[in-house]
């Protein structure tokens, strides 16, 4: 595959061109770090639950608690910590645990007696000098693998799931999985950069996974280039149309499927531009429309197409606008995809936040390495993808929490209730309060039991389990995860795009609970808790800064709902449609926000807790 030629050696990078990679690098994983969580905790190949009874850390005390198996007693154990005075940390049970104090992760007590680790540039050749025995290192061959799949959009989310993913399938069964090496693609402009530093470091990752009390870091050798970015997607087009890539995999975040209210928009400017040029494309889609027709002329079978982003039936996504797009230039050519072209939903599963400067510091001093772009996610990951892969596909179901199946429509439906709609249902509450990180959250007196009492009233009455899966079970590991201290997952990145968000996640609790005669005070107090919030200060009085593409409009509308709450219902039919003319959801809504602006955010929580709970 075609590679630009590499910057001579010796120069070291200037320390304006290193910040202007970061900042590029950074910029993107604020975008993807949305790929956000859910997933359930199996054992076994039969997929069932942990067993109910385990032992538990409560933050703060550490110590140990036999507990039932369910996030009100974690809640419990959490809200017991708090109440006693204890700060929110997760207190060493031992010398040798993996402990959390403010920004830094320290290894028990032996951090102190350890000698200082000698730092290398991560490249494959200083790998062998790694004096760090606790970094895993790739053991296989990097040189003999071959590409088969090239991703586009090559983020932090990317590399700690898809990418690790390959990297742990190269280590268990390299020479039945080899020739699915990862090449990185691109035709953003930060692109460029990424391509830069990546390739600075031979297409090596740092991934460190921790929680409150494990922590584990590994080099991924899985991507074995990264195709320049050139103006013109020459690179790109070149290496989809090798017979040798059988999967163009995406993780181009909601933004780049050019949707508007949920389906494709031909009238967008830049598929505009694909649909009357469509040899000189500039948006993915048309590099892949072009691409299949080389690859179609030429007698080489159509890649499949992966969405491997956080959105709901990804594949079907992709093929609507594929299709959709073919169909504006060639209406033979769509007839043609329809039929041979393979867009597999999958549900993808990590929480992986944008990487910050502890972090780095935290790689080179105590790991031995320097990164300027690790990854820091949480241990949990789950993929769930349907079996449709016309050329071939890794062999990934010999790792825990792949599954292959005909439908992931359960699975999918489960995530985006239980933890994408419990993340946009506790983001506001805390942002007014002034919290500023997810498991915070979740330790917050008011929050946490608010959460877990919306999720059992109103979100779990909705969802309809994967076969062997317990709603409970699963609950609890959301609780879990969202308790995580060392992800620092920030509420002002779950607070963004409430009006996108809020019709996917929220709204149709709403829509199902009123159908079935239940209950909505729940889903209404969350939509009067982002009303509030969209007026734009804190209970403190703090300015909330602009967090949604439609802020203005937001603010205008939230700001006269200050005095007549029916004015954020009438004004947004584009966010609730019938359910804001709904009277059960209307007078729900309007008694919370005027509780809200009258007494305050607690109070309106406590007034639901008290009659829920």
């Amino acid at each position: 595959m075609a590679e630009e030629s590499k910057p001579p050696k010796g120069r070291p990078r200037s320390e304006s061109e290193s910040e202007d990679l970061l900042s590029a690098w950074a910029a993107v994983d604020q975008q993807q770090a949305a790929a956000s969580a859910d997933n359930l905790l199996r054992t076994g190949s039969a997929g069932l639950l942990r067993s109910s009874t385990s032992l538990n850390r409560i933050p703060s005390t550490g110590q140990h608690h036999a507990r039932n198996d369910s996030s009100s007693d974690f809640l419990a154990g959490l809200q017991g910590a708090v109440a006693i005075g204890a700060s929110p940390k997760l207190a060493p049970i031992s010398a040798t645990d993996v402990y959390v104090e403010e920004d830094d992760f320290l290894i028990g007590d032996a951090l102190d007696e350890a000698p200082p680790l000698a730092v290398h540039k991560l490249t494959e050749a200083n790998l062998a000098l790694s004096s760090n025995k606790d970094v895993i290192l790739p053991t296989y061959d990097r040189a003999a693998l071959t590409a088969g799949i090239l991703h586009v959009g090559v983020g932090n989310f990317h590399r700690a799931h898809q990418a690790t993913y390959l990297d742990d399938l190269f280590h268990l069964d390299f020479e039945g999985n080899k020739q699915w090496g990862l090449v990185g693609g691109g035709i953003m402009h930060f692109d460029a950069a990424k391509r830069d530093l990546l390739q600075s470091q031979d297409w090596l990752s740092m991934v460190v996974a921790r929680d409150g009390e494990t922590s584990h870091a590994k080099v991924i050798g899985s991507m074995i280039d990264f195709l320049p970015v050139d103006a013109d997607g020459a690179s790109l087009l070149e290496g989809m149309t090798s017979p040798n890539i059988k999967i163009v995999s995406l993780t181009v975040t909601e933004g780049g499927y050019f949707l508007n209210d949920g389906q494709f928009d031909p009238n967008h400017p830049q598929i505009q531009h694909d649909i009357v040029h469509p040899d000189t494309p500039k948006t993915a889609f048309g590099m892949i429309l072009k691409a299949l027709r080389m690859r179609r002329e030429a007698g080489v079978g159509a890649f499949t197409v992966l969405s491997c982003d956080n959105i709901p039936h990804n594949g079907r996504v992709v093929r609507s606008v594929l299709l959709g797009l073919a169909a504006e230039v060639d209406a033979d050519f769509a007839a043609w995809m329809t039929t041979n072209v393979a867009c597999p939903n999958s549900m993808v599963d990590r929480i992986t936040p944008a990487t910050t400067d502890e972090q780095r510091l935290h790689v080179k001093a105590e790991l031995g390495f320097e990164d300027a772009a690790p990854v820091f996610c949480e241990p949990y990951r789950q993929w769930v993808l349907e079996n449709n892969f016309p050329l071939g596909r890794p062999k990934l179901e010999l790792l825990d929490n792949v599954t292959f199946i005909d439908d992931v429509t359960k699975w999918e439906f489960m995530k985006i209730r239980v933890l994408n709609g419990g993340h946009a249902s506790l983001c506001y509450p805390a942002a007014l309060l002034g919290v500023p990180f997810v498991h915070e959250s979740i330790w917050h007196p008011l929050i946490g039991p608010f959460l877990d009492a919306l999720e059992r009233n109103e979100i779990l009455p909705t969802v309809t389990p994967p076969a062997d899966t317990s709603l409970e079970g699963y609950l609890d590991l959301i609780f879990r995860r969202f308790s995580n201290p060392t992800i620092n997952d920030t509420i002002q990145r779950i607070c963004f795009g409430g009006a996108s968000n809020q019709p996917k996640f929220t709204i149709p609790v709403a829509v199902d609970n009123l159908k079935a005669g239940r209950g909505v005070d729940g889903i209404a107090l969350v939509s009067a808790l982002w009303c509030r919030y969209c007026q734009g200060t804190t209970e403190a009085g703090d300015r909330i800064l602009p967090n949604d593409p439609q802020w203005d409009r937001l603010q205008g509308i939230a700001l006269e709902a200050a005095s007549d709450p029916s004015v954020w219902l009438d004004s947004l039919q584009d966010v609730y449609g019938d359910v804001g003319q709904n009277p059960v959801f209307a007078a729900s809504f309007i008694k919370a926000l005027k509780r809200i602006q009258n007494d305050g955010v607690e109070a309106a929580m406590t007034e639901y807790l008290e009659a829920y709970q």
